[in-house]
């Protein structure tokens, strides 16, 4: 609200960025004020819709906009392999496996072969897991929700912020060295929230929802790998499951993705 309240001053007077940080004018598309009304009000809305946490813990994938998914179709097949390899191992030493599993770097991976090593049967094994997997792929969609809102009032903020232009313009008509600044302003509002909606909100929250299905996969596939191990398939059979598995989800989201 501070962002918003001090980009509102700036419009009707009480501040002056421009004559305050000279340095600031070195183009006509960039423009405090105008940024400062925008940000100042998705944060606003962001804080008022979300618990701080949550905000924070969104925030986080910043830092990761232009980095890639480290889970790919070409990575789930060729992880089936060390699937099956451990399918083998768990067949020859079941004590020596899970001893070495309960050391893995993979959280999940940790996790799953921990309640292997308990007297869980299949349908208990299953039930827990999946819980945890969408315990995780939620708090990923929750992270996702926060940019699609923010994205969703971008450009709302913008025309706010444009009202707000249009009534200094229109009341500085006796003055036309003023009119021209005025409409400025209320453009070049509308212009940054929509540019963050499109540039910015929307990118990231679809590229949290795509990794979120991702990492839901994968994670699949081991569950379904050590459920295949508690059942004592072949490691024939758990690579041709796991396969098929695969070759599934890309199908249903090519088809998903048509719709």
């Amino acid at each position: 609200m501070a962002f918003l309240a001090v980009g509102i001053m700036d419009v009707i007077g009480v501040l002056h960025f421009k004559k305050m940080f000279p340095f600031l004018n070195f183009s006509k598309f960039f423009d405090v004020p105008s940024l400062f009304i925008v940000m100042g009000g998705l944060l606003t809305n962001a804080f008022i819709i979300n618990s701080p946490s949550a905000i924070f813990e969104a925030f986080k994938y910043f830092g990761k906009i232009f980095s890639h998914s480290s889970v790919t179709q070409a990575k789930l097949f060729a992880e089936v392999d060390t699937f099956v390899d451990w399918a083998k191992e768990y067949k020859r030493n079941r004590i020596e496996f899970l001893n070495r599993m309960a050391n893995h770097n993979d959280p999940f991976v940790k996790y799953v072969f921990s309640l292997l090593g308990t007297n869980y049967n299949v349908e208990e094994l299953l039930t827990i897991a999946e819980i945890k997997i969408e315990e995780q792929v939620g708090r990923l969609k929750k992270n996702s929700e926060v940019f699609k809102n923010m994205g969703n009032s971008g450009p709302a903020f913008g025309m706010f912020g444009t009202l707000f232009g249009l009534v200094f313009m229109l009341s500085s008509l006796d003055d036309p060295t003023k009119i021209g600044p005025g409409l400025a302003l209320g453009l070049l509002v509308t212009l940054y929230g929509v540019s963050m909606t499109h540039l910015l909100f929307y990118p990231l929250s679809m590229k949290i929802m795509i990794d979120a299905e991702n990492i839901k996969t994968r994670e699949t596939l081991i569950l379904e790998c050590a459920v295949l191990m508690l059942e004592d398939k072949s490691p024939v059979y758990i690579k041709d499951r796991l396969l098929a598995t695969i070759d599934r989800r890309i199908t249903d989201g090519k088809s998903n993705s048509s719709k």
